[in-house]
């Protein structure tokens, strides 16, 4: 532990001599009267001759309202909002007051909007670029205390206040404001450093008000550096606008100051910031309680008085006995028998990006519709790049068009540093109402982190929805609302929500597909295939939910009889049940097949639905024969060779029929429980008893050097040793149909046959033809 002094002590008189600069940090409750004192130390120090800026750190801007004769100087964020960049100077922000006092005021955004602490470090940093405190050699931070924010903690930074205050009155409000700060001050001292000059008792002439204090001084450590009286002049002060170093006439009050001043400027003893715990507190202020240690809080520290404790009486944090220590950590950790801890396993699954970027990945594919991310400008261009790069990459090397991913319908608001301020509320509904003029099918809002943290009140602009164009908000507010999947899960149900109507007249012989992946590169392929099948059926498909769909055709979402699920993950699976229990929608026990037995039962699933299961025979016999025909041309290339594959726990019936059909050989199936439940690779296990899960990349890179395969096909990328075989990577989302095994089997084939330097020369063509 810290012992109750440090190198700092006797700072004054050292700084006298080498004119370094001190710099005091007041802080206080709203309203405990931590102005007045900030004010009428500044214009004591710079009585005594010390050269005084005085910062005033408080949206209400009045600190300096003393020293400047009653006048409000503009603040620091005022002059940088109405100023360019390149014309700011120290002149537009800094003014002298009485005795010479340097005024500045850091300022803050209109009550409920913005961020104050945000402004505090924005004004900071301009302070810092301009070397505005050269030439001082005190500076006094006048502190709002009531939220210890990042913001407002600026000044308690090591980089800033050599000394920090407390202003406090008896009040219990007061008090557990000050210890609120002592609390912040801990988070970046630690037992390291000792920074916390006392406390500025603030006299209220309550009832047992001068014990509360002094139980408080005595149970944190701190002296009471100065005790102020509650006198009518400072009322009077106030009312003639200035401080009572100015007043005519000698006053106790005024020498009070002045001592105070003398004080700070010879040398304070500091200490490190123990703060009580809420209960200690309570107990202490409330019901009077004695601290546990009988006064010897920490060892070595001062009683409120000031006077060192007994430094032979036991220190409670020091000697509290390691059986109580467990019972705290085991509410966030298993102890282990040496006395150490493990932090226990969260129960909160991991965060696969922001909410925000899935909301808007999924958005994008309403395809009438403006998206709207309100954000910064680079959070709308990663965005925009996960939704671009498969359309760019299809479009340049397979010439196949993803309107959506080509050019998504994302704006942007561009949130910078004044509305991180200021809020951005403002710019947010100018952006709204002038995409709803364009009259889209709707305005989809996304939120970011940042305006999530800076309080701006984003469903405000659902007011500015017309009849023709709904304006819908998701608050993803970056990850604060959840990860990637909580993001999509959020836009699906507020586009539902907004725009779904459940009385939507019956479409016969139609389907709603549900749950597409967003971003995939085989997304309007596999949709293609998908609607061409059902087609042959006389079937067609009502609505892509949230596919590439019109707003209109999410509205008439429940006009279809029968809707079928994209993929069968879990969360297709909870948007199943919540579409059902909400809009009643009946769906397909199966989902989008993929490989020919699959397609088969499927279309036969669909047909005895629709009751044309006599169309589904004819189908099944023409795709029988061309897969026949193309397994033919393969068998010959492929027969006899030794595959390996290593996948999360999917189901890959469709490739194991191919490679038997093709006369392959599965030499072993290395499953990683990525998504943590039964491996669930075949629904003929016995076929198959190869099968073994594996926990690691090392396992499955063994095994491959051991069994020495003619092709290694993966799900997931880990470094393959180098070897004589094909390794293939296998998409994560598959070709559908009956002939997804047979597309795998032409790649393998192909791969076989290329020379070293791929089929990748032809992307040159394709980028010629594509790129604009």
């Amino acid at each position: 532990m810290a012992n109750s002094s440090n190198e700092l002590s006797g700072v004054g008189e050292a700084m006298q001599e080498s004119l370094q600069c001190v710099e005091i940090a007041v802080y206080g409750k709203g309203g405990i009267g931590k102005s007045t004192v900030a004010a009428n130390l500044s214009a004591a120090l710079a009585f005594e001759g010390r050269r005084v800026l005085q910062i005033g750190c408080d949206p209400k801007h009045d600190s300096t309202r003393a020293l400047m004769g009653g006048r409000n100087i503009p603040t620091v964020l005022d002059y940088l909002r109405d100023t360019p960049k390149e014309q700011a100077t120290v002149e537009g922000i800094l003014h002298e007051g009485s005795f010479g006092v340097g005024c500045v005021e850091a300022g803050g955004p209109k009550p409920g909007v913005g961020c104050a602490g945000r402004g505090i470090i924005s004004a900071f940093e301009f302070l810092d670029r301009n070397r505005v405190k050269e030439g001082y050699d005190t500076i006094v931070y006048d502190v709002l205390g009531d939220v210890v924010c990042g913001g407002f903690a600026v000044p308690i930074r090591s980089e800033y206040a050599d000394a920090i205050f407390l202003v406090t009155s008896g009040e219990y409000m007061a008090l557990y404001a000050a210890n609120n700060i002592l609390r912040g001050i801990r988070n970046y001292d630690g037992d390291d450093r000792c920074r916390v000059a006392g406390i500025v008792f603030n006299e209220r002439n309550l009832p047992d008000e001068k014990l509360r204090v002094e139980r408080f001084a005595q149970a944190t450590g701190l002296p009471i550096v100065v005790r102020i009286p509650r006198s009518p002049l400072f009322a009077e002060a106030e009312r003639l606008n200035c401080t009572i170093m100015e007043l005519a006439g000698r006053h106790p009050e005024r020498d009070l100051f002045r001592e105070f001043a003398q004080r700070v400027a010879s040398g304070l003893d500091l200490r490190a910031a123990n703060p009580l715990s809420d209960e200690e507190l309570e107990r202490c202020i409330l019901y009077g309680e004695a601290p546990a240690s009988g006064g010897a809080i920490h060892c070595g520290e001062a009683s409120s008085e000031g006077a060192p404790a007994d430094e032979g009486a036991p220190c409670v944090k020091c000697t509290s006995g390691a059986s109580e220590v467990p019972a705290k950590m085991n509410e966030i950790s298993d102890v282990q028998s040496d006395g150490s801890f493990q932090k226990a396993p969260t129960r909160r699954p991991a965060l696969y990006g922001c909410a925000f970027n899935g909301a808007a990945t999924t958005a994008i594919h309403l395809t009438d519709a403006v998206v709207i991310a309100h954000s910064p400008r680079a959070c709308a261009f990663y965005t925009w790049q996960n939704i671009s790069s498969p359309g760019r990459k299809n479009l340049f090397h397979r010439g196949v068009l993803m309107p959506s991913a080509i050019s998504p319908n994302l704006e942007c608001t561009q949130i910078d540093s004044h509305e991180a301020v200021f809020g951005g509320t403002d710019k947010l509904r100018r952006h709204v109402q002038e995409a709803v003029a364009r009259k889209p099918g709707a305005v989809i809002v996304i939120s970011s982190c940042v305006s999530g943290i800076i309080g701006d009140d984003v469903l405000s602009v659902e007011r500015l929805s017309t009849p023709q164009t709904p304006v819908i908000v998701i608050a993803a507010d970056g990850d604060i609302a959840g990860d990637y999947m909580e993001g999509i899960r959020m836009c699906l149900h507020e586009v539902a929500e907004a725009l779904v109507d459940p009385s939507a007249a019956p479409k016969p012989n139609s389907v709603n597909l549900i749950g597409e992946t967003g971003v995939a590169n085989d997304l309007e392929i596999n949709f293609d295939i998908f609607a061409e099948l059902l087609g042959r059926m006389g079937i067609s498909v009502n609505c892509r939910f949230m596919g590439n769909a019109t707003a209109d055709e999410v509205r008439n979402l429940a006009a279809a009889p029968l809707n079928i699920l994209a993929s069968d993950g879990q969360d297709n699976r909870e948007l199943k049940e919540w579409l059902v229990s909400r809009y009643g929608l009946h769906f397909l026990d199966s989902c989008v097949p993929i490989g020919f037995n699959e397609t088969r039962r499927f279309l036969e699933a669909v047909g005895s639905h629709f009751g044309c299961e006599d169309k589904v025979a004819p189908i099944v016999a023409d795709e029988q024969e061309r897969f026949e025909s193309e397994l033919a041309a393969l068998r010959p290339q492929l027969a006899g060779k030794r595959v390996v594959i290593t996948t999360i726990n999917v189901n890959l019936d469709w490739l194991l029929d191919a490679v038997s059909s093709a006369g392959m050989e599965v030499a072993w199936i290395g499953v990683l429980n990525y998504l943590h439940r039964d491996l669930g690779i075949t629904a003929l296990p016995d076929k198959y008893p190869f099968i073994e899960p594996i926990v690691s990349f090392s396992e499955a890179t063994a095994r491959i050097e051991e069994l020495k395969p003619d092709i290694v096909v993966s799900n997931f990328a880990f470094a393959v040793p180098p070897g004589d075989y094909i390794i293939d990577n296998m998409p994560m989302v598959q070709q559908v149909g009956f002939h997804s095994g047979i597309e795998t089997l032409n790649r393998w084939v192909r791969l076989q046959q290329n020379e070293k330097q791929g089929i990748w020369i032809h992307d040159k063509e394709l980028f010629e033809k594509y790129f604009a």
